[in-house]
């Protein structure tokens, strides 16, 4: 009985024992699935956060790089701006200067180029019976009248004859033709052409205008793309007030110092001549004329 008794509390120990190695197993195993639940939670947070951080930097980067770009377009347009303004004052000042030295005489207020304005040079020759004008574009700017300019190809030359008695002599204005070919030009302008010496003449009117463009036969010219564009240019920018009767002279084909533009008018007693390199230019520094 006794020994029973022994037997039963030895059982009885053994069970609690394993019971206790047994809660305590389950115990340790539920701290480190805690613990590797607690370092994912971290690991996620810290994942979130850099994330979060690489964005941030991102924005700031992008907003720095933005306001960079913005400032560097504001700083060209400003450049830009400038030199254009440069360029307005550059012909302005030779301009001024020039009514100083040339009292009376009418001058053009815009240079009539499509670029290098802020290179432009003016010299000038003056006597009792006329007045000369030579624009052109240098290496760099100088000074009115320099004697460097002398060395410059011409783009336009603006002459003024004073005190003409007959200024039909000067001007060649070219009465309509009458049984040549008609040349259509535009819609509502039609003009004549005639062959001589090698060359095709194509002419029209336009008020108190005569307009004659010549066409190399020998280069293969033709006359009229140039007629039509002398046509547009009249009507976009108009020519100078005159009583008398004028002219508009053109050899096709342009190129510097060919000065193959001619127009000739009369303002009172004088006799005004501008020859320039292209029709474009001519136009343009006409149409400023004060």
């Amino acid at each position: 009985m006794k020994k029973n008794r022994k037997n039963l509390a030895l059982l009885l120990l053994a069970a609690s024992l394993l019971a206790g190695c047994a809660g305590q197993s389950n115990s340790q195993s539920s701290q480190s699935s805690q613990a590797k639940s607690e370092k994912k939670a971290e690991s996620k947070a810290s994942s979130k956060s850099a994330a979060k951080s690489a964005a941030s930097s991102a924005v700031s980067s992008s907003a720095v790089s933005s306001t960079k770009s913005s400032s560097s377009q504001a700083s060209s347009k400003s450049a830009a701006s400038s030199s254009q303004r440069a360029d307005v004052n550059r012909m302005g000042t030779l301009t001024s200067q020039l009514r100083v030295k040339l009292p009376g005489m009418l001058l053009p207020a815009a240079d009539g180029l499509g670029q290098g304005s802020s290179n432009l040079n003016i010299r000038y020759t003056s006597s009792s019976s006329q007045n000369v004008v030579y624009y052109s574009v240098g290496n760099s700017p100088l000074a009115l009248n320099d004697s460097r300019i002398a060395s410059e190809k011409p783009y336009a030359v603006l002459m003024e004859k004073k005190n003409v008695a007959d200024a039909s002599s000067l001007i060649n204005y070219q009465e309509p033709k009458t049984g040549l070919p008609a040349v259509k030009i535009a819609s509502n302008v039609t003009g004549t052409e005639e062959g001589a010496a090698g060359s095709t003449y194509l002419q029209f009117n336009q008020g108190q205008w005569s307009f004659v463009v010549r066409a190399s036969n020998v280069q293969g010219q033709k006359p009229l793309p140039t007629a039509q564009k002398l046509l547009a240019l009249y009507q976009q920018y108009g020519l100078p007030d005159t009583a008398a009767k004028s002219s508009v002279q053109v050899d096709v084909g342009e190129s510097l110092g060919s000065l193959n533009t001619v127009i000739t008018w009369a303002k009172g007693s004088s006799v005004y001549q501008l020859k320039a390199h292209s029709m474009e230019t001519a136009f343009k520094m006409l149409k400023s004329l004060k």
